[in-house]
């Protein structure tokens, strides 16, 4: 089957959202659950916010604040989240790096109808398993209006200890009306009109995909340095950092003056204990990290915004009894030791390991940017592609290849991916769902095709994403 652009349109566009009823009515529609059910509010609206500095403009928000609200959970808890549509337009919610069950998606066109503006929508899933996850809208450009917020599943049993815990979301920022949509300066795509020097302003020709903004301002939780509130930590505390990145065209390399970083975590799976200085971010990757308060003062966690030199994205970590001096910042020198996916492994399995042959394998080749405002898989540009077909429970491994001079942050809905490591055994190649192919780079990931459905599977740069870098796996019923 062929998703052609036109039936793509009527579905996103033209269908009507399922409209929340009383709790007898979501019983019957989901069933009645055995475990604990949390419910949650949502309401996605307009909304004039101020990042803490520069100026105060109309952001796209849920419950009225950027980031969106927290909801933190128990793995093995339902979760239960009503959205209200207050939006001039349809939206929807995805749950980034939970395999929900495929009509709770939130892509619209694909897995549901969008939610119309007035109306409301039910979602309901198992939180599982335990992680540092991300909630966004998946509609046309309201990633980069603002509507998103973290989503945190706590372990039934916590295995590593910490003192003090704070979530951390990385944000780019058009901060004007509308954001994403704002008229504003626009970066071409790499080798695209001689780069930096074919900047222009206003929004491009009707009906072609925007180009990515250059953006006003880099924040940590919805606000600017300086204005970023500080992390307070006491001396001899064991800190962890959750590092969430649900920036719409930015990927950090992030720092810590006076401190190392242990990475514990990568898109909520565990991997083995790495310490570095500095670690790289990409768009829908998150990171949990551990840190020693073993040296006193005020310092800062920076970002150096990849290919693009030094950005604004600062937030102070300030020890308990230290006065509020200017905070110490982080170098960037060359030798201090850097981490990304690919140096990470999974821990030691337990017991006999595991092992299986490669699965069915399927060439994804990544292009665009020359000449042209597309973005292609295969050659092919959104909706116009044809879906990937796989049996339930087979083994698939996807081969990309960055032919363009961008990097790509590869998502995959509904399942965790392993990333390929030829010079390790699989038992420790790591768990994923998000991963950075740079340019020029070949990279393979291979999964098991145990949930059922149409899924999603695009570049998370928002502006590859919309301008056709996508398709669908879609895993037999």
């Amino acid at each position: 089957m062929k998703i052609t652009r036109r039936s793509f349109l009527k579905t996103a566009l033209g269908a009507t959202a399922v409209s929340l009823t009383p709790a007898w009515a979501a019983r019957a529609c989901f069933g009645q659950p055995s475990a604990p059910v949390r419910e949650f509010r949502l309401s996605a609206s307009r909304a004039r916010v101020r990042l803490g500095a520069g100026p105060t403009f109309w952001a796209w928000t849920y419950n009225g604040q950027v980031p969106g609200p927290e909801i933190r959970v128990k793995e093995g808890e339902i979760v239960r989240v009503l959205l209200k549509n207050f939006l001039p337009e349809e939206t929807t919610i995805h749950w980034h790096g939970v395999p929900v069950p495929n009509r709770m998606d939130g892509v619209p066109g694909v897995t549901q109808n969008g939610v119309r503006p007035g109306e409301t929508f039910l979602y309901e899933f198992e939180a599982r398993p335990a992680g540092t996850y991300i909630y966004h809208s998946h509609a046309g450009y309201q990633l980069d209006q603002g509507l998103y917020g973290p989503l945190i599943v706590e372990p039934a049993k916590e295995k590593r200890s910490h003192d003090r815990e704070y979530t951390l979301m990385l944000e780019d920022w058009v901060m004007k009306d509308e954001g994403a949509r704002a008229e504003t300066r626009r970066r071409p795509p790499m080798g695209m009109m001689g780069g930096m020097r074919g900047m222009r302003r206003g929004r491009e020709r009707a009906g072609a995909p925007l180009l990515e903004p250059i953006y006003d301002g880099y924040a940590v939780n919805g606000r600017l340095y300086p204005n970023a509130e500080p992390l307070a930590v006491n001396q001899g505390e064991r800190v962890k950092l959750r590092l969430l990145n649900p920036s719409s065209a930015t990927i950090y390399d992030l720092q810590l003056a006076g401190h190392a970083m242990t990475i514990t975590h990568a898109d909520g799976r565990p991997v083995e204990p790495l310490e570095t200085d500095i670690l790289r971010i990409g768009m829908g990757e998150r990171y949990d990290v551990e840190l020693e308060a073993d040296n006193p003062g005020s310092w800062l966690l920076s970002a150096r915004e990849t290919g693009l030199g030094e950005g604004q994205l600062r937030v102070p970590i300030r020890y308990q009894g230290t006065s509020a001096e200017e905070p110490t910042p982080p170098d960037f020198l060359p030798g201090r030791r850097f981490a990304a996916w690919w140096h990470l492994r999974s821990p030691a399995p337990e017991g006999s390991p595991r092992s299986e042959g490669p699965g069915r394998f399927l060439s994804q080749t990544l292009s665009g940017g020359m000449h042209s405002p597309y973005w292609t898989i295969n050659g092919q540009v959104f909706p116009e592609v044809s879906p990937i077909l796989v049996k339930r429970g087979e083994r698939l491994r996807l081969g990309y290849w960055n032919h363009s001079m961008m990097p790509h942050p590869m998502h995959l809905h509904g399942h965790f991916f392993q990333v390929v490591n030829p010079a390790l055994p699989r038992e420790r190649w790591i768990e994923k769902d998000t991963v950075i192919v740079d340019p020029m780079q070949r990279v393979e990931i291979e999964f098991v095709a145990d949930n059922p459905g149409d899924w999603f599977h695009h570049c998370h740069n928002l502006y590859h994403m919309n301008a056709g870098m996508a398709n669908v796996v879609t895993v037999e019923r």
